[in-house]
């Protein structure tokens, strides 16, 4: 016989706290106010953040919690197969570093988008 999960009593207290928690961090700093007055400030945080934060907030989005638990089951499924995404990471990312973020920089762009709009506006 096949259980399914579900959610009991404590599931849901603990998912509101987490629920509740989260969006207190979000009005606190709506309410507070902060610096971020412009698009520039928002999203990239006016171009003046130090190394270390970047460095964390892309590991963060590139080691996500589903890449985590995804991974094991695609080594499981696709065995060796999957080291080709690793390998292909060791050379495609030399090629970004070289070839395309100085294009970025050099326009000031900060999306690939903006990049195409800037070409095609020339």
């Amino acid at each position: 016989m096949i259980t399914h999960p579900h959610f009991g009593p404590w599931d849901y207290v603990i998912l509101s706290i987490v629920l509740l928690i989260s969006a207190s961090i979000g009005v606190y700093y709506r309410l507070t106010g902060g610096k971020q007055k412009t698009m520039q400030e928002y999203l990239l945080a006016d171009k003046n953040m130090p190394i270390g934060p970047v460095a964390f907030s892309l590991m963060a989005s590139f080691m996500s919690a589903i890449t985590l638990l995804g991974v094991s089951s695609e080594n499981y499924t696709y065995g060796l197969q999957f080291i080709v995404i690793n390998i292909s990471y060791v050379l495609a990312t030399p090629i970004a570093a070289y070839l395309f973020l100085p294009v970025f920089f050099k326009l000031q762009a900060t999306s690939a988008y903006e990049v195409g709009v800037l070409i095609h506006s020339k």
